[in-house]
């Protein structure tokens, strides 16, 4: 074990954590104080073209078997699987007959769809459909997509389903410009099954936006982000018609704005009633 190795094992966690933050290794949020339009005002933006070159750039070392996966650009060279996803994804499966319709939204150049995948192999007949911006979009369509893996620009573009979809939205609905409208339009497709993932969500009785930043050792970037009222948000479901069959924690864990606006990201797994 190296020196390195030893001493990380005995530095006390809060400790560790704020060294990642002072070097920008670790995520960031502040406070808005104002409408969307002056949180784009103090941001980057996430439709930088550097993020989808770094994305696609990782994609590739995936695809050419130097990386096991990417999440969010970075690669890992050991599988991490989220497994609440895997088991809503065969969960839905099952209920098909072995036909899976998936509508990932914000999936990025398909990275959920790769970690997925050997889990998925048995199954009858799978397509998998992200919706993306642009960039990501002309991306996907120039080098990413097969017969599984389709990218679109919206939901109008979809493809009719041959089975009811599953909703996956996986660290995206809190980048939107209107979280509720866009929950509104995706749980009104043909779909029986919806994952959220990796959200942050508060225990207040209205969503609260604020900016996050991106950690230097990935990009250089700020976009707006809403924190979502918990309650708020399983109210909405369930008014559509959706029961909540669980929650399980998000990867990124628990933080606090300068204001002490405090959240934890969270991740849900639901059905049409």
């Amino acid at each position: 074990m190296s020196v390195r190795s030893v001493a990380k094992a005995w530095i006390p966690p809060i400790v560790t954590d704020a060294r990642r933050a002072w070097l920008g290794h670790g995520l960031r949020f502040s406070d808005v104080h104002g409408e969307w339009r002056d949180a784009i005002a103090r941001s980057h933006g996430y439709a930088a073209d550097v993020i989808v070159e770094a994305v696609a750039r990782a994609t590739r070392e995936v695809l050419a078997g130097r990386a096991v996966f990417e999440r969010d650009s970075v690669l890992f060279d050991q599988p991490d699987y989220r497994y609440p996803i895997v088991a809503a994804l065969l969960r839905a499966a099952v209920e098909a007959e072995g036909l899976l319709e998936v509508v990932d939204f914000g999936g990025s150049l398909g990275s959920t769809y790769r970690q997925c995948k050997p889990f998925l192999a048995p199954l009858r007949r799978m397509r998998w459909h992200v919706i993306e911006q642009a960039g990501f979009v002309e991306a996907g369509r120039r080098e990413f997509a097969t017969d599984e893996l389709g990218f679109f620009a919206s939901v109008a573009e979809l493809p009719a389903f041959e089975t009811p979809a599953l909703i996956l939205l996986s660290s995206v609905i809190q980048y939107v410009e209107d979280p509720d409208r866009t929950l509104d339009e995706l749980i009104g497709l043909d779909a029986r099954h919806l994952v959220i993932d990796r959200t942050p969500l508060s225990d207040l009785h209205e969503n609260r936006l604020c900016i996050q930043h991106v950690p230097k050792t990935i990009y250089d970037a700020s976009y707006p982000c809403w924190v979502l009222s918990r309650s708020k948000l399983l109210s909405r479901l369930a008014e559509s018609g959706w029961q909540v069959l669980g929650e399980f924690p998000g990867l990124e864990g628990a933080f606090s704005t300068p204001d002490r606006l405090s959240f934890e990201f969270r991740g849900l797994i639901a059905a049409r009633k």
